[in-house]
């Protein structure tokens, strides 16, 4: 028989049976709603087809599908009697929300509360918050750029993955599109915010840990294997279905109400049911604090195909009232959390998988792609266990979240919220200028100090940012101009932070690529005054919360937010003694296991800079294993640019390509360094001696924790050799000639207005190099050295930690040079505790005995990308360790 035959038929029945009194359902007196069971039950329509034939109907009335249910009916009852009044009074009324207005307690300027109140920024919580979340929520469609981003995640018939660093804004762009599109918001954890249901949960996981559910699965091969699974599937059918249920109960009724009135629904009402579901609460029901999460008093005691039955029947309803075109998305916020859990409970085809794609492929198995989408949202979410999942062919990976990156669209962000008098005050040019040099970046960063401001009703917001700064990174800063707001770091200013940021920096630095890659970033910004190329897609760095997307892909990551850098030189210098007297040699092997050849040479360029900006005899710098020694080279020399930077200027070019090099040899570029895009060489800088003649140092850096022998040294001059200069592995073929014309000047010594000499150095950290002879092919105008590490690290032992943070600070926020010491002595007392270790004392280079193996230093072994720079960063290579 057909489907409809065979509904209409059990219709018939039910609806029988209950005029004799029997214990069916009456929803199944509907014939539309039986093809819906029968559909979803082959056990029944088999029932159904063998009773319509044999016109004996008993059997079928049995079938538990049918029957009445007194767990169903006592749900029933809850939601009419109890939920539904209180369901009726929030949607009719006027406005839901409470506004934040600051404590009485505190004593604002009247002008100052009746601005903070203008802003009608939502409060929540027992204890008041503001909730800056879902201030103006729903109003990105008033602007273009927002509004399309919305757009493009919330797509129809797709499964939509976003990912990108927390406090990037993926959660109010995923309630903004919940604002325009009717669904359901589910927080895997509840955060900070105060906001969204607690019916998902660790609690809701760890009941997953029961008798029949199994943690780690046996072998494929296991008589058990295929028993097991489906248990644990079952479970979480079970389990997650029974929450889903109870949004669409709540939803279900929310939608009868509106319809129930004249003007119906309205685009409005997909906005005000967002907030519901994000204070799950009635005014009128104080011991109820969370709807969703009191509603697991009743579907638990459901059967698992009770509840997937009342999912099926329900999500049919809202296609016939509001047509076939209706659509929800299925917001999963915070997923990182059940995105690597229960990883071995899960198979298909022998591969495992997490939670995440189960409950994802347990919710959409009760509806069509055409009825529910997925916007699954999270800072760490792997791609590969997705390969395989049913919904494979619909799913989109997105990263775009935009971010505070431009100073306008950041400044009058900020100034809407700051008072109107303090706005056009000198404090207040001086804190919307701070606010930028600091707080750029991702949302959070901005929002996290406005609800403290708010909260403080904007006393002080200059001195409430020092204390944010250094509660964030450890870092006191100067740049504090506000004369009515002098800077005071102490007890009572870090409450007034209420929690902000601390849990929000760099949790793990010490992990794997993070570790390595500080160095870089760090010193890139010593050396250059300017943020390091993107990085291609590196999960790590995304995921550890130090970089973040900047592209729609996940294919270009930055790490040029201040708060985060300042915080990662902190970790650079962590347990060192007091800054104003370490020396940074010493410093730097405490993390020499995570130093490239890369964050070596930049560290390098601030010392040559200092050692040279006197002059310095360069055989004390370098020693020159020639015999004779050239007599230049013990003449003093000085850096030397032939277009001469200016005071502002960083000492150092990152030269991205082989053009970009010869723009630098030729003067393009007022620089004295330039670092080349290869590791062969690290490093060019020009040095003019007393006789006005110039030397060309080309410098390899190679990170060594053994002095090198014999064989590597041959190795590593083989990399001054012209064939291997200015090239990396898998240089084109097509790319060749420009190099060989660039290499070809590099070494060029016969000009009249170039250099002289090349000096072909090698620089190694933390094991010394000693170069005992030259190459074969060295001449008088080729000369090959090592970097005398002992005496170079005395020339530069003035330069302490202080200085150095003193202009990465000022390299980071406002990308000028700093031309004073940084912060005073008596500003340390913000930073750690100091060491009572000593700097090791400082020796002339002298070779060992041959056989001798050096010592392994003492110490802990272990502002906006432009398109061309994101297209250059998906064929950036990492440069290794030697």
């Amino acid at each position: 028989m057909a489907l409809t035959d065979l509904a209409q038929s059990l219709a018939n029945i039910v609806a029988d049976g209950l005029d004799n009194n029997a214990p069916l359902d009456p929803t199944y007196r509907d014939q539309e709603i039986c093809a819906v069971l029968l559909d979803r039950r082959p056990d029944l329509r088999v029932l159904v087809e063998a009773a319509h034939d044999a016109e004996t109907y008993g059997v079928v009335r049995e079938h538990p599908a049918i029957q009445r249910n007194d767990e169903r009916d006592r749900l029933t009852s809850y939601l009419k009697d109890e939920i539904r009044p209180n369901m009726e009074k929030f949607a009719l009324s006027a406005d839901p929300l409470k506004y934040w207005t600051p404590n009485s307690a505190l004593d604002a300027d009247p002008e100052t509360v009746a601005h903070i109140q203008s802003l009608r920024v939502p409060s929540v919580g027992k204890k008041p918050e503001p909730a800056l979340l879902i201030h103006n929520l729903g109003r990105f469609g008033e602007h273009d750029n927002l509004s399309s981003r919305v757009a493009d995640i919330f797509r129809k018939h797709s499964h939509t993955f976003l990912v990108n660093v927390s406090g990037s804004g993926k959660t109010r762009l995923s309630l903004e599109g919940l604002c325009r599109n009717w669904g359901f918001y589910f927080t895997m954890q509840t955060d900070g915010t105060l906001l969204g249901a607690n019916d998902i949960g660790h609690g809701l996981y760890n009941r997953l840990d029961h008798a029949e559910f199994s943690v780690e699965l046996p072998p494929p091969s296991d008589s058990e294997y295929h028993t097991k699974l489906e248990r644990n599937r079952k479970s979480v059918d079970e389990k997650f279905g029974a929450v889903f249920l109870s949004r669409l109960l709540i939803f279900q009724m929310y939608l009868e109400i509106l319809q129930s009135r004249p003007e119906g629904i309205k685009e409005e009402h997909k906005r005000r049911w967002v907030l519901f579901q994000l204070q799950p609460r009635f005014p009128d029901r104080i011991h109820m604090k969370d709807l969703f999460k009191d509603l697991k008093r009743f579907t638990p005691r459901l059967d698992s195909e009770e509840v997937l039955d009342m999912i099926a029947v329900m999500l049919f309803k809202l296609r016939r009232i509001h047509g076939p075109e209706f659509h929800l998305f299925c917001v999963l916020d915070e997923a990182q959390v059940v995105s690597r859990l229960h990883t071995e409970a899960f198979h298909h085809d022998g591969v495992e998988y997490p939670l995440l794609r189960e409950i994802i492929q347990s919710w959409g198995a009760k509806s069509s792609p055409q009825e529910l989408s997925f916007v699954t949202v999270g800072t760490d979410i792997p791609k590969d266990v997705f390969a395989t999942a049913s919904f494979a062919d619909s799913m989109r990976w997105l990263s775009d979240t935009g971010g505070f990156d431009e100073k306008a669209v950041h400044r009058d962000y900020v100034a809407a919220f700051l008072p109107p008098k303090y706005r056009v005050s000198p404090a207040g040019a001086n804190f919307l200028d701070r606010m930028w040099s600091w707080c750029r970046g991702r949302h959070r960063l901005t929002d996290g100090l406005i609800k403290a401001l708010l909260m403080e009703a904007f006393r002080a917001p200059n001195r409430l940012l020092d204390a944010y700064i250094v509660q964030a990174t450890r870092y006191p800063p100067t740049d504090n101009e506000a004369a009515d707001e002098p800077m005071r770091i102490n007890t009572d200013d870090y409450n007034r932070l209420h929690e902000l940021s601390e849990n929000m920096f760099l949790k793990d630095m010490e992990a794997g690529l993070l570790a390595s890659t500080i160095p870089e970033v760090v010193f890139h910004y010593l050396a250059t005054g300017r943020h390091p190329q993107p990085f291609p897609a590196e999960m790590p760095l995304v995921r550890s919360g130090f970089g973040r997307f900047i592209d729609g892909d996940m294919q270009v990551v930055v790490l040029n937010e201040p708060l985060f850098i300042v915080t990662a030189a902190r970790w650079l210098f962590t347990d060192q003694p007091p800054l104003a007297s370490t020396d940074t040699f010493h410093a730097l092997t405490r993390h020499q296991e995570h130093i490239t050849s890369k964050s070596f040479t930049m560290f390098l360029v601030f010392h040559f800079e200092r050692a040279f900006a006197t002059g310095a005899v360069l055989s004390d710098v370098f020693s020159i294993p020639h015999k004779p020694v050239p007599r230049w080279a013990n003449q003093r020399a000085h850096l030397f640019a032939r277009n001469e930077p200016t005071e502002d200027d960083f000492p150092a070019t990152s030269a991205h390509t082989v053009t970009e090099v010869e723009s630098w040899l030729d003067g393009a570029t007022p620089s004295l360094f330039c670092l080349t895009p290869t590791s062969d060489p690290d490093l060019i800088f020009h040095l003019k001696l007393e006789d006005d003649k110039i030397i060309r140092v080309i410098l390899h850096s190679v990170v060594t924790s053994t002095i090198l022998q014999n064989a590597q040294l041959k190795q590593t001059m083989q990399r001054f050799e012209p064939s291997h200069l200015l090239r990396e592995e898998g240089t084109a073929d097509t790319d060749l000639p420009e190099i060989d014309r660039v290499v070809a000047k590099l070494l060029d010594t016969t000009q009249t207005d170039g250099p002289s000499h090349i000096l072909h150095v090698v620089a190694s950290f933390p094991a010394k190099t000693y170069l005992k002879t030259v190459p074969s092919k060295a001449t008088s105008a080729s000369v090959f050295a090592n970097l005398n590490t002992g005496r170079f690290e005395r020339l530069t032992a003035e330069i302490k930690i202080q200085e150095i943070m003193a202009h990465i600070v000022s390299a980071v926020t406002v990308g000028k040079r700093k031309r004073d010491g940084g912060p005073g002595e008596d500003s340390t007392d913000a930073l750690p505790a100091a060491s009572d270790d000593p700097s090791p004392a400082q020796e002339d280079d002298s070779p060992p005995p041959p056989a001798s193996p050096a010592k392994r230093p003492s110490g802990d072994a272990d502002p906006e990308a432009s398109d061309a720079e994101a297209s250059r960063a998906k064929k950036r290579k990492g440069k290794k360790k030697a």
